[in-house]
């Protein structure tokens, strides 16, 4: 899986679908292509210092790196960490994940 890593991408993603759980909020954009998904990951400075920030990043990543089944081709994802992403179990962070998945393919096929 490809990472997003320009700002234009992650703003375009944010022009997208949406869904909002506990534990993380996704972004998704569909690309014009079939070429593998892309994810990004970016968390906000109200999270906490960077060493707080970047833990963050870390679970999220692992996360991701555990359930990207979930994840379609053509698709360019953006995930953004929240406070309560820090005290989550990785199991909870991975159902959040797995809903934000589906909740977003929803969205998108309307």
């Amino acid at each position: 899986m490809e990472r997003l890593k320009k700002r234009k991408e992650f703003l375009r993603a944010a022009r997208g679908a949406k869904w909002v759980t506990p534990g993380l909020i996704l972004q998704c954009w569909r690309r014009d292509d079939d070429s593998s998904s892309r994810m990004g990951f970016t968390v906000t400075k109200r999270v906490g210092n960077s060493v707080v920030r970047n833990r963050v990043k870390r679970r999220l990543r692992e996360v991701v790196r555990q359930d990207k089944a979930h994840a379609q081709t053509g698709f360019d994802y953006v995930v953004i960490g929240r406070k309560s992403t820090i005290t989550r179990s990785l199991c909870d962070l991975t159902q959040d994940l797995s809903g934000a998945f589906r909740g977003v393919h929803k969205k998108m096929n309307r």
